[in-house]
């Protein structure tokens, strides 16, 4: 006598069926049952608010401002400057050489210190600065005085090279802010001359390698 389809054996095809069951009802938001009959909740659905926050943590876009002007040499009693002035008459941006006070030290050496105008309201800690030759950031916080970001920076650092050897147009971003304004040979020969003599870095070298000081002149 052949047994009734209620006392066979459930085929592999059926156990996977049963198996999968939980999974699709999960799928489809319904609350699975256990073995042990505790409800397991449903995945939550992915909640689109959730994108949009993502979004919104971008960074905010650069606005380019090309500052139409022209630049200008002066002398300041801190040193020699030049200054980018726009067409109204203010001052967008100054390099300045800036000799060492008398409390700097024997051996202190000229430093270049950018100035430029900034408006915004989150103060930002540097002046990144783009020119073809190369990139460079300059470290920097706001005067709350003149409601300047101001900058110093060493005359071999990468900054300098950068805005001396630049050609073109130079770019100044501090915060969400960048002017756009046109190079001159003014800021090369204001660098190269805040520079200390290529002799002397040479001779300071020589005494760093060999640990000793170079020895006096006996005058002879």
């Amino acid at each position: 006598m052949e047994t009734g389809s209620f006392g066979k054996e459930p085929t592999v095809k059926q156990h996977l069926i049963i198996l999968a069951a939980p999974l699709l009802a999960a799928a489809c938001g319904q609350n699975v049952t256990k073995a042990d009959g505790e409800a397991m909740p449903a995945p939550a659905p992915i909640n689109s608010a959730d994108k949009d926050a993502k979004k919104a943590d971008k960074a905010p876009e650069i606005q380019v401002t090309e500052v139409k002007g022209a630049w200008e040499k002066t002398d300041t009693p801190r040193g020699q400057q030049v200054a980018y002035m726009s067409e109204d008459g203010a001052v967008s941006l100054s390099i300045t050489c800036q000799q060492p006070d008398a409390f700097a030290g024997e051996n202190a050496q000229n430093v270049l210190v950018l100035r430029r105008t900034f408006a915004g309201k989150d103060a930002p800690s540097q002046v990144g600065v783009f020119t073809s030759a190369s990139n460079a950031a300059i470290v920097a916080q706001v005067d709350e005085e003149s409601q300047e970001i101001v900058g110093m920076f060493d005359t071999r650092s990468t900054a300098a090279n950068a805005l001396a050897n630049g050609d073109g147009d130079l770019r100044f971003v501090a915060g969400d802010s960048a002017y756009v304004m046109p190079t001159d040979p003014m800021v090369e020969e204001l660098i190269e001359s805040c520079r200390p003599p290529i002799e002397s870095n040479l001779e300071g070298a020589d005494t760093e390698e060999t640990g000793e000081e170079a020895p006096a002149d006996s005058g002879t």
